[in-house]
This record gives structure tokens, C-alpha cells and sequence, in this order.
């Protein structure tokens, strides 16, 4: 008789570390390790200790100074930590040496973002999509070890290391991989471009927004749909678009799309290029903020700059502030002009808001 034998996933254990420089503004960069907690805790790592450094700049070879290096690997022992994540992107030099000195596994910003989106990927566009951004850092990374190799080698022909060499491999490997999956995502792209030209005269509406401001939420109230929502960072990557109809003279689609966020990976925005299509091509785009968030102005400012990135700039918008059921006084943000103050969860002034979703589809009398 077979015996199932069950394995039993190691906890990932992390201190989380950050490195405030003096170019960088100390609420900010405090306010972005908040950030690195919520990334960790929705990758499922349990986060044992924080530590920040205040540098005038960057150790160009292990990022935090040395002293402060050593006291974290004094720790990692007697708190069985496993994992070192770093607030601050690692060059691939800084990370070896890390690693070196830590003897475990070292995670940057970056990293851990691509990480949690390979997990939430649900469709194989997605999945595609996150592939294609993991290995276009990782090739970052190889080809700079492949320069840092080189320099040490000479580069010439019979002295190169058998590290060169593999390195090599991989990227060619890697660059293989790329080409694949920018193939299979461009198919896609141009079948979505087609079903989107088919739609007609149909008003697009797209919901775009920092991470967790309640996108997917509000989506579900206005579709009567239900689509998975959490009070995590990205819980939505793949794009979803339904019909909707508020009355016999408004037909709409409505679409929700990925959140974003500060410092988010160019590759990422690169790869998800298809997905955040609906958002170039919309006619309307509804931009939720949650107006609870003490740093919400500053997530406007970040969602705004994405959207010049993608050329969604001279949309149409209208500011939805999201969560007022939660408002007080003590955390009351003060909104944008063209705002709407609404709850997606307790339904509160959700017929306002598809009032001046319908002024700006319909023309004037």
C-alpha cells in the first residue's frame, strides 16, 4: 500500500531593510518600508524585524554600511530568519556579496513585487505577462554580471572563466525565453485590439488607482459582478471588462485593471502592456483613491505620472474617493476639484457617481 508522504513548506522568515539616503525625503522613504511591510505580508512572509539605515549615500558594495551588515547577520541566527528583503533595488554585485555574508536568501523591492505578481496570476495572458518581467530583470542582472566578469577576466579569448561561460548560456537562454513570450503577448494584443474595434460605439470606462484603493470593490457595486477583492496590494492583475447599461441611453463597458504603485517595475508596465491597453483606448477613466490614505495626495501624484507613461493622461477623469463610509475627522483627506466622496462597499453615493459617468457620455440638451 502507497504511503502519501506530505512536505511541509519552510516558513520564509525576513528582516526587512532600508537605506535612507540623503537625497531622499525621511517621511517618504519611511512611508515606502510601510509599503515594504504590506508587500511582504501579502507575499505571505512573516516579517520578524525592521531595520533603517540613514547613509549620505548607497554602499556601493553591500548597499547598507558594514557595520550595519554585520549586526543584521548576527541576528539571523537566533531569530531563524531565511530571507533578507531590501526597500532598495540590489545591483547583481551588492546582492552576491549580501549573500556571501548572510549565507541566505536575498530579496530586492523589485523582486518581491514580481514575485507577488506571479503568485496572483490567474489567466495565462497573466501568467505570460509576469514571466515575461521576471526574466527581463533577471536578464538585467546577468548581463551585468556578464560586464563585471569580463573586466575581471580581460574578456579575452582562453581566459575566461567557466563562470562567464554559464553566464553566457543563460542569457542567450533567457533572450530566447523573452522573444517567445513578446511573440505569444503580441497574438494576444492584437486579438484584444480586434475585440475592442468590434465593440463599436460603445463607451469604454476604465478603473485605474493606486493598489488597494478599492478598484475591484467598486468594479463588483457597478456590475452587480463578483470578482476577487482583498484588503491586499495587488490583488487584482488580470483585466476584466463587462457590459454594463445604467439606462436605455447609456451603454457602457466597464473595465478594472491592475493597481499601481510607487517605484513600480518599468518591465512590469512593459509586460502588461495588453492588459493596460483598456486603459489607453478608454474614453473615461473613473480614478479611485482610498481618501482614508494619510498619504493619499501623494498616491494621486503617482497614478497621474503612470498614466503620462502610458499616454492616459488627456483622459477624460473623474476623481472617485473612495472609503468615505470610514472617514472622520482626524483622517479626512482633503479631495481634488471634480470629486466624488463614495463607499463601493456600503453602496453610498454610487448613483451620483454613474449621474456624471452618463454627463460626460450623453451630449448636452
Amino acid at each position: 500500500m502507497s504511503k502519501t508522504i506530505t512536505i511541509e513548506k519552510e516558513e520564509e522568515r525576513a528582516f526587512l531593510i532600508g537605506v535612507h539616503t540623503k537625497n531622499t525625503n525621511k517621511d517618504d522613504y519611511e512611508y515606502s518600508m510601510h509599503e515594504l511591510v504590506q508587500l511582504a505580508e501579502t507575499a505571505g512572509i512573516s516579517i520578524i524585524d525592521t531595520f533603517i539605515q540613514s547613509l549620505d549615500k548607497h554602499d556601493n558594495a553591500t548597499l547598507v554600511g558594514k557595520g550595519k551588515l554585520d549586526e543584521i547577520v548576527s541576528k539571523i541566527n537566533e531569530n531563524n530568519v531565511n530571507t533578507l528583503i531590501f526597500n532598495d533595488n540590489l545591483s547583481p554585485s551588492q546582492a552576491r556579496n549580501i549573500a556571501e555574508k548572510s549565507k541566505i536568501n536575498i530579496v530586492d523591492r523589485t523582486e518581491l513585487i514580481l514575485d507577488i505578481f506571479a503568485k496572483h496570476a490567474k489567466t495565462y495572458e497573466a501568467k505570460l505577462q509576469v514571466e515575461l518581467a521576471q526574466l527581463v530583470y533577471s536578464y538585467s542582472k546577468l548581463r551585468h554580471l556578464w560586464q563585471h566578469f569580463s573586466r575581471i577576466a580581460g574578456g579575452a579569448v582562453g581566459v575566461r572563466g567557466p563562470g562567464e561561460t554559464q553566464i553566457e548560456i543563460d542569457r542567450r537562454l533567457v533572450r530566447d525565453r523573452i522573444k517567445i513570450l513578446k511573440d505569444k503577448l503580441l497574438t494576444i494584443k492584437k486579438t484584444t485590439e480586434i475585440k475592442r474595434k468590434k465593440r463599436g460605439n460603445i463607451v469604454s470606462v476604465c478603473l485605474v488607482g493606486y493598489t488597494n484603493a478599492g478598484k475591484s470593490t467598486l468594479f463588483n457595486t457597478l456590475t452587480k459582478d463578483s470578482i476577487y477583492t482583498a484588503d491586499k496590494l495587488f490583488a487584482t492583475l488580470d483585466s476584466t471588462t463587462r457590459a454594463i447599461s445604467f439606462d436605455s441611453k447609456v451603454q457602457l463597458v466597464i473595465t478594472d485593471t491592475i493597481g499601481f504603485i510607487e517605484k513600480l517595475p518599468p518591465m512590469l508596465i512593459q509586460s502588461f502592456y495588453s492588459t493596460l491597453y483598456e486603459v489607453r483606448e478608454a474614453d473615461i477613466l473613473l480614478h479611485v483613491v482610498d481618501m482614508n490614505n494619510p498619504r493619499c495626495n501623494q498616491q494621486i501624484e503617482t497614478v497621474n505620472k503612470i498614466l503620462k507613461e502610458l499616454d492616459a493622461a488627456d483622459k477624460p477623469v473623474i476623481m472617485v474617493m473612495n472609503k468615505c463610509d470610514l472617514n472622520s475627522v482626524e483622517n479626512a483627506t482633503l479631495p481634488p476639484s471634480n470629486f466624488i466622496n463614495i463607499s463601493a462597499k456600503t453602496g453610498i453615493n454610487i448613483d451620483i457617481l454613474k449621474d456624471q459617468i452618463k454627463k460626460l457620455i450623453l451630449p448636452p440638451l
